[in-house]
């Protein structure tokens, strides 16, 4: 009866995990950033799956003073720096994937709080993350503002997208001070890069971005589309 009980408890913290991770990517996946909902999900159940095999698998082995389980938890700090690395992107003299980066290694602290029971800590956790991700992103935005926010998107190539893409960023009254199109013949695909100006925009109480993006999202022959610095 116990074991059963334990095996309960293991996998309500696991399902705890996914959700916790899940809530932290969901705010990834709504900002087109290519690591969102499943790979934040599946960092979190990772961590937590490792930490509770290093707690409960290894206890015998540990209580012989064979292997000390908190090993695990530097471990899997290093994995998840690796899979952190990999959304940064360095462009020029840009550096893109920074946040997704940190809430990826910070997702990775979220899952073994979990996996090792600290529910509490845990919940807290996912809920100051969503905190800095979405109100310190406003906060930057109003009294910190960057020159220009940068839409990237990939499409297929047709007649007029480009004219469709400006007309939803001129619909708030915002400024296109950039444009960068590259054209791939091989696929039929273009890459478009259109930098916003923030200055003299009229649109009033919440930012237009995550609407414009979702816009473009919708329009037809759009592959993917993201924003930087918004």
């Amino acid at each position: 009866m116990e074991h059963l009980i334990d095996v309960a408890e293991s996998m309500g913290l696991l399902a705890l995990s996914v959700l916790l991770g899940a809530v932290i990517g969901l705010e990834r996946e709504r900002q087109g950033k290519s690591a969102g909902l499943r790979t934040h999900a599946l960092v979190s159940l990772g961590s937590a799956l490792f930490t509770l095999i290093s707690i409960r698998g290894f206890g015998g082995v540990a209580a012989m003073g064979g292997r000390d389980p908190a090993r695990v938890a530097a471990q899997i700090v290093t994995g998840v720096g690796f899979l952190g690395a990999g959304t940064i992107m360095h462009e020029g003299i840009t550096i893109r994937g920074l946040t997704t980066a940190a809430s990826l290694w910070t997702t990775a602290g979220i899952g073994m709080a979990a996996g090792s029971g600290m529910v509490a800590v845990a919940m807290a956790g996912t809920v100051l993350v969503h905190l800095v991700l979405a109100l310190m992103a406003r906060l930057e935005r109003r009294y910190f503002p960057h020159e220009a926010t940068v839409l990237r998107l990939k499409a297929i190539d047709r007649p007029g997208l480009l004219g469709e893409v400006a007309t939803e960023i001129g619909r708030f009254g915002l400024n296109i001070v950039a444009t960068d199109v590259n054209v791939d013949r091989e696929d039929a695909t273009v890459t478009i890069e259109i930098n916003i100006s923030h200055e003299n925009a009229k649109y009033v109480g919440r930012s237009p971005y995550a609407e414009i993006l979702q816009h473009v999202l919708a329009l037809p022959g759009v592959l993917q589309a993201e924003m930087d610095n918004w």
